[in-house]
């Protein structure tokens, strides 16, 4: 299951656009975990707290329908410079404010430059990538993602030092990224004019891949977005905090590449029907208790079930596809992402206040389940009518 040849001719083709993924993630990490837990802190009304954690996945929306025509204009290696400078400022503007407002302005303009980085950075990748091995290099890509956001996580036991330093230390690794692409050698992938390719287009073309990406947005901004401030309502220490978020961020790094693997070697649906239904499974352990080690358990099997869903997920969509709709499908993948992580803060706020810490685990659950039993229910349609 772990093909180590195939993962280092990926890491020898792709390792300067990879590295600087993970100093993004890094950046990203700590700034978006240290205003999850400031928001409670500060105790910031649940729709201005959602407000604030949403902001982020409105600004990605935007810069990833963004992408596309800025990559036709210029090239992959300046679009993604463009973007992640804006990324730097928006970064650096956490340490001038702390009012909530502009917060949200701020996270606004990161997700929208972070994003715009990330549909260059995966237009590449697709356009380089056979289908045959389309979900290692997506794991791949995740799993540099999973591990910036763990290093992220663990700067926040530097809080002490004030969250001002923390958010320069941040704009400063955000910075380190561009310097990464002057080593990269495949600077300009095959590129064709990008065909015009609609969300309905996408979700007919595949609609167990694009649910999939749907609800990896939803998984993913539960648990990078609200996790911090549920660890935070329980009173837990910033060293519990930093540890729930890097036991979940870990154990879907270390799932990444052997789920990718078996997601190039069997039916992807019947791979993402089994995550969902473990994923499920693992937001359920969260009402056994909420002391840390429950915590801990729940993190451990819910990330490493959700966090390789984006990449099973954009694999089986991109299967279906033809070479010159690949760029417009990243920008309509990573908006459907989007849309399900924009939509995940406020929920999850609102239900924690109105039916306490246990409903966070409850709204994990419901969606996840109902994939893995819609998805078994048709593929057993389909294997029964083809009978």
């Amino acid at each position: 299951m772990f093909d180590r040849k195939a993962m280092a001719e990926i890491w020898r083709m792709w390792w300067p656009i990879l590295v600087a993924i993970a100093l993004l993630q890094t950046g990203n990490g700590l700034t978006a975990t240290l205003i999850s837990v400031t928001s409670e802190a500060r105790g910031f009304a649940p729709w201005l707290k959602g407000l604030v954690l949403s902001a982020f996945y409105a600004g990605s929306l935007a810069g990833a329908l963004a992408a596309p025509p800025v990559i036709a204009r210029s090239s992959h290696i300046y679009a993604f410079t463009g973007f992640a400078l804006l990324l730097v400022a928006a970064t650096a503007g956490y340490a001038v404010s702390g009012d909530p407002y502009a917060w949200s302005a701020l996270r606004f303009a990161a997700g929208f430059g972070i994003s715009g980085c990330f549909t260059v950075v995966e237009s590449w990748l697709n356009l380089g990538t056979p289908n045959e091995r389309r979900a290692r290099v997506f794991s791949i890509y995740i799993m540099v993602q999973l591990g910036g956001l763990a290093f992220g996580q663990a700067m926040l036991n530097a809080r002490e030092l004030g969250n001002e330093i923390l958010f320069l230390a941040a704009t400063g690794i955000t910075l380190l990224a561009l310097f990464c692409l002057r080593f990269e050698t495949v600077k300009n992938p095959a590129y064709e004019p990008p065909q015009k390719l609609s969300v309905a287009a996408l979700a007919r073309r595949s609609p167990f891949g694009v649910a999939a990406v749907a609800l990896s947005g939803f998984a993913w901004a539960a648990v990078m977005a609200s996790g911090p401030a549920l660890v935070e309502l329980l009173a837990f220490s910033d060293f519990d905090k930093s540890l729930f978020m890097i036991v979940a961020i870990i154990s879907g790094m270390v799932a990444q590449f052997p789920l990718g693997t078996l997601a190039d070697r069997m039916d992807r649906r019947m791979v993402l029907a089994l995550m969902t239904a473990v994923a499920a499974v693992g937001a359920l352990i969260g009402l056994a208790g909420h002391d840390i080690a429950i915590l801990l358990i729940f993190a451990a099997v819910f990330g490493a079930a959700t966090f390789p869903l984006y990449a099973v997920g954009v694999a089986r969509v991109n299967e279906r596809l033809q070479q010159s709709e690949r760029t417009a499908a990243s920008a309509g993948l990573i908006a459907i992402f989007l849309v399900g992580a924009f939509v995940a803060p406020p929920i999850f706020a609102y239900a924690i206040a109105i039916a306490g810490p246990s409903a966070y685990f409850i709204a994990l659950a419901i969606p996840h389940a109902a994939f893995a039993a819609l998805a078994v229910l048709i593929l057993r349609n389909r294997v029964v009518q083809s009978s």
